[in-house]
């Protein structure tokens, strides 16, 4: 993953931190959560360098009148990217508070501490709204906005770095085959996955359990199949993704490796879980049958052949459409 990774536009993301005088904080950028929990991610970035409880920040995502560009969703970036987007935006408010308190309080910004909603300073405190107010009241700014552009790479081929941020992932499949159908059943998967840090490790481990998932149906079912120029997987009766049903056990380790760059040394395994289940799950047929299988989805008619002629290898991954059609 993320070698030869091509395209030559420079890759960068904003994000904006404001802090309002009821102690509260909006992050806000254009980019998009699908689902894999940037919201929260973003939140415990300003949260972590604000001192804040995770309820007083609240995350603004893809209303172009008011976000930022925080870039695309893909390529298992936002975590790294806006993660640092709004990391150092935050950075950046909190050293403008710390200006306006070190001079309110007449001790060094290395002094404050900035934790639990509040700004310790000397013995006491004041809440984080507070000194918003007073740096607001001195015509400070407390609105940040960051743009974090990605660091350089190199070409391929010339000894640097190829990305900023190298993900890796080991997956184990335990499959079990019907000799007499072909019919494959994944019972479980075991699975290590690189994460650099996890920031929110409930929510990674869900990511990574539904990209095994995905996986699984990439493996063994689901197949868009066109005759005559004609889909014939319109419905996803058809299509056959998998269900709850048909989803294995899944052990999930997180290994942390902390990437340099990245915010708080994490990386992004948006697309790494998914990579790995389809390779584990071929090689479990071949160790358990002896059938080694070159295309997907996993043809189990065509694995059944296999078997009962004696064969070592499959090749296709398409039932006949006209068969299936007369069977529908």
């Amino acid at each position: 993953k993320n070698t030869g990774r091509g395209g030559g536009a420079p890759d960068k993301s904003a994000a904006e931190v404001e802090a309002f005088d009821d102690g509260t904080v909006e992050v806000r950028t254009s980019s998009a959560d699908m689902g894999q929990g940037l919201v929260a991610v973003l939140a415990q970035c300003a949260a972590e360098e604000l001192g804040l409880p995770y309820r007083q920040v609240r995350v603004l995502l893809s209303d172009t009148d008011l976000t930022p560009d925080g870039g695309p969703t893909t390529a298992s970036r936002q975590t790294f990217m806006s993660g640092n987007a709004v990391r150092h935006a935050a950075i950046e408010l909190r050293d403008a508070l710390s200006s306006v308190l070190s001079e309110e309080h007449d001790q060094p910004p290395d002094l404050l501490r900035f934790e639990e909603g509040l700004v310790r300073v000397n013995g006491s405190s004041v809440s984080f709204g507070d000194a918003v107010r007073l740096a607001r009241s001195q015509g400070i700014l407390t609105r940040i906005q960051h743009e974090y552009w990605g660091p350089k790479t190199q070409p391929l081929g010339t000894g640097g770095d190829m990305h900023f941020a190298f993900s890796y992932a080991t997956q184990i499949a335990l499959v079990s085959v019907d000799i007499n159908t072909g019919v494959v059943h994944c019972e479980k998967i075991t699975s290590a996955t690189d994460v650099g840090r996890a920031i929110n490790p409930m929510l990674l481990q869900g990511q990574i359990e539904g990209g095994i998932v995905m996986a699984l149906g990439n493996a063994l079912t689901e197949s868009f199949i066109v005759e005559d120029g004609v889909p014939w997987s319109t419905l996803l009766a058809r299509y056959k993704m998998p269900s709850i049903k048909h989803a294995p056990e899944i052990v999930s380790y997180l290994v942390e490796d902390p990437a340099i760059e990245g915010p708080y040394g994490a990386k992004g395994v948006g697309e790494i879980p998914s990579i790995n289940t389809m390779p584990a799950i071929t090689n479990a047929i071949y160790n358990a049958v002896g059938v080694r299988v070159f295309s997907l989805p996993v043809d189990q008619d065509a694995l059944f052949l296999a078997l009962r002629r004696g064969e070592t290898e499959v090749h296709t991954a398409r039932h006949d459409v006209r068969e299936s059609k007369q069977h529908a």
